[in-house]
């Protein structure tokens, strides 16, 4: 197997409301080699952007995830994100629940 394949990461960023509810899949997490990024973006994930209005749900610094059955919506800074699910993804998993961030 090609060494960037071993690099790939993908990780399923779900919601249960802490085993509130099913399963719900937010979007998917891409860890490669040259890039990050998460798919289906300002669906139920909306990334931090420079001109967000400070009335708007999206943040400037910070990954928003909005769960449409709980409607959790954590905030987590891109720096400290990152730096989450590459740890995470290293250790094995493939899918994260917000839920469970503070």
């Amino acid at each position: 197997m090609p060494e960037d394949d071993e690099q790939r990461i993908f990780i399923a960023i779900v919601c249960t409301d802490k085993g509130q509810h099913r399963r719900l899949r937010l979007t998917t997490a891409r860890l490669l080699p040259s890039e990050r990024g998460m798919s289906f973006a300002l669906e139920h994930f909306a990334p931090p952007m420079r001109n967000a209005a400070p009335s708007s749900m999206v943040s400037r610094e910070s990954y928003t995830f909005i769960c449409p059955k709980c409607r959790r919506s954590p905030l987590i800074k891109a720096e400290a994100w990152w730096r989450l699910l590459e740890a995470w993804g290293e250790a094995g998993h493939d899918e994260f629940d917000i839920s469970l961030l503070p």
